[in-house]
C-alpha cells in the first residue's frame, strides 16, 4: 500500500514540475493569427509570443512572426534552402510585386524566393539562395531613375502592421542582395557576380547597397576599398577607394580610381548620391563613367552631425585651429578672457574650453588625425539651446568655408593603411 502511495506521489510531483518546467521554458504562449489576400494567394501571418531563457538577460518575453502562404487552400511548398542555418524555419517576410504582369510574391529569409501562379500552378522560383548572410532588398531606379532604400530583410518580432502585407514598388530592376537584378516588369533575373570576387582587386559593395544606376540602366555603381590584406606595402595605393561600374546583363565590371582629396571624401560611410553627381559624370550613350575634369575644385566644407550635434572639419593642418577659435569667439560675443581650458593629453589632443559660467562650449584638435571637431562643453547637458548654437556656427563656418575663404588650412587625406603602417 506504502508502494502504491508513493508512486502515486511520485506522479503528481512528476506531472507538476513538468508544467512548471513546460512555464519556464515558455510552453505557455499566446497566439495572434491574420489573413491577407493577395489575387490568388492567401497570406497567413501567426504570431507566437513566448517565455524564452536569453543568456544575457535571463527569462525574457520574445515574438515570433512568421507567415505562410497558401493557394487553394493549400500550403505553397519552399524548398529546403529556405530553412539553412536561420534557426527560425519559416517565412520571415512575404511582400507584393504591384509592378509585375501578374500577382507575384517575394518572400523567404535568409533565401529568397518569387511566387507566381503559371498554368494554373504556384510556381517558387529562386532568386537568391544562402545560410549566411541577410538577404536585402533595393530598387536601382526607384528615385528618379536613381537607387531607393537598401533594406535587409529581418524577422518581424512585434505584432504592428502584421495584417498589413508588405509592398515592393516604385521601380522596375530590383537589386537582390546585391547579386541579382530582378525586372519586376518582366520576371527576368540577372544574376551577377556570385562568388563575390573583387575588381581590380576593389571588394564591393563597401558599405552596403547601390550608390548610382547608369542612364542606360544596364550598370550599377557601387563603392568600393582597395584589398590591402594581399598587397605588399610598397604596392599600396594612395588611394584605397574607387567606385565600381558592373555591367549585370554580362556580368563583368571596371573599376573608376579616385583621389580622396580632389573628390572632397571625408568619409567613406557618407558618401551620396550628390557627391557622386559633382565628381562623376556619364558619356553621352550613358554607358561609362568617368571622374570629371575640373579646373578650379569645389572648395572643402566642415560636416555637421545633427544626430550627435557637433561639427568637424578635416583634413585640416593646426594653422586652422586659431582661425576657427577666433571664429567661434566672435560669433559668441567673446573675447579671449572666455578661454577656460587649454590643455594638451596625449590620446585626446588640444581641447580648447571656451565659454561661460552658464554655456561651455569645446574646440578639440587632433594633429595626427587631422581634424577639429566642435561641440557642447563635455560635461554639459545636453540641450536645444546647445544644439542650435552649435548648429547656427556650423553653418556660419560654412559659409566662410564656401566663399572660399581659409581653404589655405586644409591638408590632403592619406591612405588609411599607409597612414597606421606609418610609411
Amino acid at each position: 500500500m506504502k508502494m502504491l502511495i508513493w508512486a502515486g506521489a511520485i506522479v503528481v510531483i512528476g506531472v507538476i514540475l513538468f508544467y512548471v518546467f513546460r512555464k519556464a521554458i515558455g510552453a505557455d504562449t499566446t497566439s495572434i493569427q491574420k489573413e491577407m489576400v493577395y489575387g490568388p494567394f492567401v497570406i497567413r501571418a501567426n504570431a507566437i509570443t513566448g517565455k524564452v531563457y536569453n543568456i544575457n538577460y535571463g527569462m525574457t518575453t520574445q515574438t515570433n512572426v512568421s507567415y505562410s502562404i497558401w493557394f487553394e487552400g493549400k500550403p505553397v511548398e519552399f524548398p529546403s534552402a529556405l530553412q539553412t542555418n536561420t534557426g527560425l524555419p519559416f517565412l520571415w517576410r512575404v511582400s507584393a510585386l504591384p509592378d509585375a504582369p501578374t500577382p507575384t510574391l517575394l518572400a523567404g529569409s535568409q533565401s529568397l524566393y518569387m511566387i507566381y501562379v503559371k498554368d494554373g500552378q504556384p510556381m517558387v522560383e529562386p532568386v537568391i539562395e544562402q545560410s549566411s548572410d541577410f538577404a536585402s532588398v533595393q530598387f536601382l531606379d526607384s528615385e528618379g531613375g536613381q537607387p531607393g532604400a537598401y533594406m535587409q530583410v529581418f524577422s518581424r518580432s512585434d505584432t504592428i502592421g502584421m495584417d498589413q502585407l508588405d509592398t515592393l514598388q516604385g521601380g522596375r530592376y530590383l537589386l537582390v542582395s546585391e547579386h541579382t537584378v530582378l525586372d519586376v516588369h518582366t520576371g527576368k533575373q540577372m544574376v551577377f557576380n556570385k562568388d563575390n570576387n573583387a575588381v581590380d582587386n576593389y571588394s564591393y559593395p563597401q558599405p552596403d547597397g547601390a550608390l548610382a544606376f547608369s542612364p542606360d540602366r544596364k550598370k550599377i555603381v557601387f563603392n568600393a576599398a582597395f584589398q590591402s590584406w594581399n598587397t605588399e606595402q610598397a604596392n599600396l595605393p594612395d588611394s584605397e577607394h574607387a567606385l565600381i561600374v558592373y555591367d549585370f546583363e554580362n556580368d563583368k565590371g571596371y573599376s573608376v580610381l579616385y583621389d580622396d582629396t580632389d573628390t572632397r571624401m571625408k568619409n567613406f560611410e557618407d558618401i551620396t548620391l550628390d557627391w557622386f553627381n559633382t565628381y562623376f559624370e556619364w558619356n553621352a550613350n550613358g554607358d561609362t563613367l568617368s571622374l570629371k575634369k575640373w579646373d578650379n575644385l569645389p572648395y572643402w566644407t566642415g560636416s555637421f552631425k545633427e544626430k550627435d550635434n557637433y561639427y568637424y572639419l578635416y583634413p585640416v593642418k593646426a594653422s586652422m585651429l586659431p582661425v576657427f577659435r577666433d571664429f567661434v569667439l566672435q560669433q559668441m560675443g567673446w573675447s579671449a578672457t572666455n578661454i577656460l581650458k587649454d590643455t594638451t593629453a596625449e590620446y585626446s589632443g588640444r581641447t580648447i574650453e571656451i565659454g561661460t559660467a552658464a554655456m561651455k562650449l569645446d574646440i578639440v584638435f587632433k594633429e595626427d588625425e587631422q581634424q577639429i571637431s566642435f561641440s557642447r562643453g563635455l560635461y554639459e547637458n545636453d540641450s536645444p539651446e546647445y544644439k542650435a548654437m552649435v548648429e547656427k556656427i556650423a553653418r556660419a563656418f560654412d559659409a566662410e568655408l564656401s566663399s572660399g575663404k581659409h581653404q589655405e588650412h586644409f591638408g590632403r587625406i592619406y591612405s588609411e593603411t599607409k597612414r597606421i603602417l606609418e610609411l
